[in-house]
Order: C-alpha cells, then structure tokens, then sequence
C-alpha cells in the first residue's frame, strides 16, 4: 500500500461555504422556481396551464410548493441530492440547469434546516437535513491496510412516505433560516424587488399559462418592449453555432428609464442578462462608444436557444454569460454589428438640438410596442435576416400620422396637490385628461 498520501478532499462546512458564497439569495430563489419550471417542461414544453408555484417568506420561514409533477427517487438518489452533475445524468432538456448544484445551493443558502417532499405516479418520499448536523456527519471506512478510518459522510437520508398529496409536485420548507436572511426576508423591500425581478426574468413562463404566487399575490409579466412601426424596421439576425440557436433583434424602445436602455439575453427563454451596457455586451469595446443618455432609445435582444443547456454560455447562477464561451465570442461581433447603425441613428437625433426629445416623444407616440415573447416568434422576426432601416428623421412626417397632441401648462403646485387628493387621480397627469374631459363636457365639444 502506498502510504505517500496527502488528503486533499474538502471538509463538508468549506464546501458549503464556497458554493454560496457568490449567490445572492434572490439568485437562490430562482434557481429553486428553475427546478419547479424543468418539471413543467417535462410534462409539456409549450403549455404550463394548471401549473403553479406558491412561495411563502418571512423572517420565520421561507417555502415553496409547485404542481409540476415532481422527481422520481431514482432521480434524488442518483442526481438531485448529488454536489455536482454525474457524467451519466439525464439533462432536462430546453432547461437552464446545467451544474447539478442549484438546489442544494439554494437551501444551504437559506437556512439550517430544510425539507423536500416530493411525489411522482410512481414515488412519494421526503429528505429532513438538519445542516450543522449534517456538516458534521462522518463515516468509517476500512483501507485496504484493515484499518478503520473516519471521513466525512456525504449522504443524505431520505424516508417514504405513505399518506398521499392531492397532487404531484414538490413541497420546499426552510423552517430554520440563516440569520442574515432572517433580516433580508422582514425586509418588504426585498419581497418587492423579488416580485418584480421573477417577473421580469420569468416573462416567457408566465406567457405560457404558469401561475406564480409570492405570499399569495400573484406574479404578472413585466415586458420587455420594443417599439414596432412601419415608419422603421429592426436589425435581425439568426442562426445557430453548435446546437445553440441564436436570433439577434436590436432596434428602439421607450424613451423611458436609462435602466431599460441595453441589451437583453434570453437562455432558453429564461432572462440572464437584463438591459446592459457595458463592456459584457460591446459597449465602449471595438469603435462602440460608451453608452450615453442620447442611446436611452437602444433595445437589443439576443435569444439563445439549446436542447443541450449545457451548451449555453451560462454562469453557474443564470445571472449573467460567460463572456469566455466560444458561443458568446461568436456572438458578440454580431451584436456589435447590429448596434452600429442603430446608434448612428440616435447620434443623428441629438444632433436636432432642442427638438431632438419632440422628435423622440412624437416617434414613441407614434409606434406600437411588441414584447420580447412575442417578437421572438412574430411575423417580423420570422420573414429572415435584415438590415436597420431608420425612421425618417423629421417632426412633420410623424406628427402627419398623429391622432393625438401633447398638452402641457405649469400650474400652482399647492393647488395641484389638493385637487389630486380630492379628486383621486393617481398623478398630475391624470388631473391634465380629467381637467380636459371636463371642459369638453361642459362645453359640449363633438369629436368630428
């Protein structure tokens, strides 16, 4: 026997704290929703109607419970509980999950305790880890010296259970929780920001018919939109390297927030990458200048599509792409071509001085808006390949196709308040129509 040996194999608590260290616990969260969402796509890829993910948080207790039908034990005993993907796992396919850490991950992150029930046709089981006690668990070995020897008991017990669910799907409770997430899960700013961030990352699940309640309210989609006009038409290019699909559609939005301007990167139809411009996506990089307010109206959109999910140029927490991926590299001079004419046509709308935010008010008023979902398979991004073509850059041809006229007039702001308050408008916009609408009633003005 060869006694030369150095043990290099990890302690159980520096394991744990590595693989969480660069998670934040939103990222957590969605990784556990992803795990909900593979078992829908497993069912049925295109149609989540009936299937729902309901999550509890407070500073007590975080839960999650789903429909999607569940994962059978084999797949718990071979993969779900395993600290990495085995070579032989079957991948989910049109999923993002790639790694094979994202549920435990999520867990040790949470809490110090945590149970997973989950029931199948076929299985229904539960796994109960008490986390400081796991962390310490060891086993004996015997070498092949005959001698017995402690190591760290990596397993994980599980029990069956035998009173039914009325439904097959998995049940996550967290009923002891770390004490930075305690204060995290009391704060209602961070249940909002979730809310609106799921929303945001999870548009094309929603679209489909899945239901997702946090703390019994309901998520909706939060569309990412570009404007659609026949006075333009946005760059589109597609392909495929390897087995990754990829469109490219880049064209304008809203004026808007400056934190809407950028790229958008969907991976299997999950938002990775939301409304960036920075070097990751070609700003400032190859004759791309900076971003600039005078870009606000920028959209790029980049689809990336794979039945294999490890060939996605994902990091290990889905919030972002690893810039190094051959994919990526491939993918990034294209994106780049793309916003070339489009910010040499925003560049040409600055230039019109103080008519350049008339010009870019009157062109968002004059389009219609389409959301990334449907863009993906709408008939303008299905008839090919093509060019920018720039709206005409002229007041008086947009403002010929206007039903509508802006109307705006300084008033005392004290009375403004008071009249909001009583009348309930919701803004001083609001008190602009309703002051109008009145006068035409008053006056008895016909729409001709």
């Amino acid at each position: 026997m060869n006694n030369n040996i150095i043990e290099g194999h990890p302690t159980k608590s520096f394991f744990i704290e590595m693989i969480t260290r660069d998670i934040s616990i939103e990222d957590a969260i969605m990784d556990l929703i992803d795990n909900s969402i593979d078992g829908a796509i497993r069912i049925n890829k295109n149609n989540y109607d009936g299937f729902k993910i309901d999550i509890s948080i407070s500073g007590n207790e975080f839960s999650i419970t789903d429909n999607c039908g569940g994962f059978p034990l084999d797949s718990a005993k071979n993969y779900a509980f395993r600290f990495g993907r085995p070579d032989k796992a079957p991948l989910i396919h049109n999923s993002v999950g790639r790694f094979g850490i994202g549920m435990k991950r999520a867990l040790f992150k949470i809490g110090k305790e945590f149970y997973v029930e989950s029931q199948t046709k076929g299985d229904h089981f539960c796994v109960n880890v008490n986390v400081d006690e796991w962390s310490k668990k060891s086993k004996k070995i015997l070498t092949e010296d005959d001698t017995l020897v402690d190591i760290d008991d990596w397993d994980f017990n599980y029990e069956l259970l035998q009173t039914p669910l009325n439904f097959n799907g998995t049940i996550i409770r967290v009923p002891v929780l770390n004490e930075d997430v305690k204060i995290l899960f009391d704060d209602s700013s961070f249940v909002s920001n979730l809310y609106h961030n799921i929303q945001q990352n999870l548009n094309f699940s929603l679209s489909k018919g899945l239901v997702i309640t946090i703390n019994n309210k309901t998520l909706e989609g939060c569309p990412i939109e570009m404007l659609k006009s026949d006075a333009y038409r946005p760059y589109i290019k597609s392909g495929s390297i390897g087995s990754v699909n990829y469109k490219i559609i880049a064209g304008l939005g809203e004026i808007g927030i400056p934190t809407q301007s950028g790229w958008y990167i969907f991976c299997n139809d999950r938002l990775v990458v939301a409304a960036d411009h920075s070097h990751l996506t070609g700003w400032g990089v190859n004759g791309i200048k900076n971003w600039h307010i005078s870009n606000v109206m920028f959209r790029g959109i980049v689809y990336l599509d794979s039945v294999e999910p490890k060939d996605l140029p994902l990091t290990t927490t889905k919030k972002g792409i690893d810039a190094t991926s051959h994919v990526y590299q491939a993918i990034l001079p294209l994106m780049r071509t793309a916003m070339i004419p489009i910010l040499r046509y925003l560049n040409d709308v600055s230039k019109m001085g103080n008519e350049a935010n008339a010009y870019r008010e009157m062109l968002c008023e004059t389009s219609e808006r389409i959301n990334a979902v449907m863009l993906k398979v709408s008939d303008i991004s299905k008839k090919g390949d093509s060019i920018f073509v720039a709206p005409a850059l002229d007041l008086e041809s947009i403002s010929r196709k206007k039903e509508t006229v802006r109307i705006a007039y300084d008033v005392n702001k004290k009375l403004a308040d008071s009249i909001m308050e009583k009348s309930q408008a919701s803004s001083y916009k609001e008190i602009g129509i309703t002051s109008f609408e009145y006068y035409v009633k008053m006056e008895n003005f016909q729409n001709e």
